[in-house]
């Protein structure tokens, strides 16, 4: 005979009035963890549900004596609720950044983590390949006598920098710096057998290896330089373009010796050239073609807008609304429009003349509206430029599609339409920058 705890039967059948009214009765047993991970189970096949009680929590607790690249020396002690453990090395800024479930989670998806039974007092984990001169975490997961994960124990340790053959260093020099670009001589020495950069804004590389190095498993800022850079050999300038004006960097750079082992990394900073002056930041709005484009393989109707900042200006951001939907919140959308990004995002801000299309119907009326900064960082008035669209697009209907008509009111531009589907964006030699605007979607 199946048994079922009161307290759930209780819970079914007080649901079963809703289901009855539907005319339809449950068939899954739906559990959701505090993270939001799923699990479920026919009904018919469960053959028992009960509840139990540890009085405390699972733990193997541990302790490292020492650590290398290929064995950890360590001791390994379960407490009176634990009766075996899970135990898995992984990248401390992996382990940073996750809570105690989403670390058994993230453990869990490993299905070769092995399960312990006994203690120790003086181990040796081998069988294991880590990077050199990097931060990690010991992670182990208590299991109790229901074979429940419970207790999460971290323990943190680091391993031997690589010995490195010679001296290998390089000298930097900066040669060029332009409103959008700067330039780096780079002269390593003979010692060096290649080496990698990354640019980054200052003092914004810890925040790029804590924000991507549980997505890449990172385990110290050489592997992001090396993963994000670009292979280097002898006396190269290098150049960084399409880079934001009157902004501080910092280059990292790795030397990699005559066997490949890197030395520890190093970094130059530089800047960007001022753009635009103290005055009063305007963007003009230029009407343009309204033609029948392809978006994708679709024909649709677009409207050509062209953004043109004045010389006050140091950056910029446009959308273009729907009337209906932009005129009772225009205060609001205005503020959003002169706001900054609370984390590094492409496409927020725009610097040179911008012509592109918007998918827009025939007859709308709409509001096209920009605002710039100046170069001390003051908004300039918002131009609002409205305009209706005309009778039918020039061009060739035949297989066109009628644009489609954001809730928002939000009218998709074809300069920002990829930029939404990518979490980042990657050009090598730099630290990404994250692809999806946070307030204002300028897609």
């Amino acid at each position: 005979m199946k048994k079922f705890s009161s307290i759930i039967l209780a819970g079914l059948v007080c649901a079963l009035p809703a289901f009855a009214q539907q005319e339809e009765l449950p068939n899954r047993l739906i559990l959701q963890n505090s993270i939001g991970n799923v699990s479920g189970y026919v009904l018919d096949r469960i053959d028992n549900i009960s509840f139990a009680r540890v009085e405390g929590e699972a733990k193997a607790n541990v302790e490292i004596f020492s650590a290398d690249t290929d064995m950890i020396n360590l001791a390994v002690t379960k407490n009176e609720y634990c009766t075996s453990y899970k135990l898995s090395v992984v990248p401390a800024v992996v382990a940073n950044a996750y809570n105690d479930l989403t670390l058994i989670t993230y453990i869990d998806r490993d299905s070769s983590t092995p399960v312990f039974y006994d203690d120790y007092t003086n181990a040796e984990l081998t069988g294991i390949e880590l990077n050199p001169g990097s931060d990690y975490v010991l992670v182990t997961i208590g299991i109790d006598r229901y074979g429940v994960e419970d207790g999460v124990v971290r323990a943190p340790f680091s391993t031997p920098a690589a010995t490195v053959v010679g001296n290998p260093q390089i000298a930097t020099e900066v040669v060029d710096q332009q409103e959008r670009s700067f330039s780096i001589k780079f002269t390593p020495n003979e010692d060096v057998s290649e080496y990698y950069c990354v640019a980054d804004k200052a003092g914004a590389m810890q925040q790029s290896y804590e924000m991507f190095g549980p997505m890449f498993g990172f385990s110290s800022i050489t592997d992001l330089i090396i993963a994000w850079g670009v292979t280097h050999t002898g006396e190269e300038v290098i150049t960084w373009n399409a880079m934001d004006p009157n902004t501080e960097y910092e280059v990292f750079y790795v030397a990699l010796d005559q066997n490949g082992n890197p030395a520890p990394y190093q970094y130059i900073t530089t800047s960007t050239s001022s753009k635009g002056g103290e005055g009063d930041a305007w963007v003009d709005i230029e009407l343009g073609e309204y033609i029948y484009n392809d978006w994708g393989d679709e024909m649709l109707p677009s409207q050509f807008l062209t953004f043109t900042p004045n010389d006050q200006s140091s950056c910029y951001r446009f959308g273009v609304y729907l009337a209906e939907k932009y005129d009772p919140i225009a205060d609001e959308i205005k503020a959003d429009l002169c706001s900054d990004p609370e984390q590094p995002m492409v496409y927020w801000f725009f610097y040179e003349p911008t012509t592109t299309d918007f998918q827009i119907n025939p007859n709308t009326e709409c509001v096209a509206i920009a605002a710039a900064k100046n170069v001390n960082g003051e908004w300039g008035k918002v131009n609002e430029f409205r305009f209706t669209t005309a009778d039918k697009p020039e061009g060739d209907p035949t297989g066109a599609k009628a644009a489609r008509t954001p809730a928002n009111g939000n009218v998709k531009s074809r300069v920002l339409k990829l930029t939404n589907k990518a979490t980042f964006n990657h050009t090598p030699g730099k630290c990404p920058v994250m692809g999806k605007p946070a307030k204002i979607q300028l897609h």
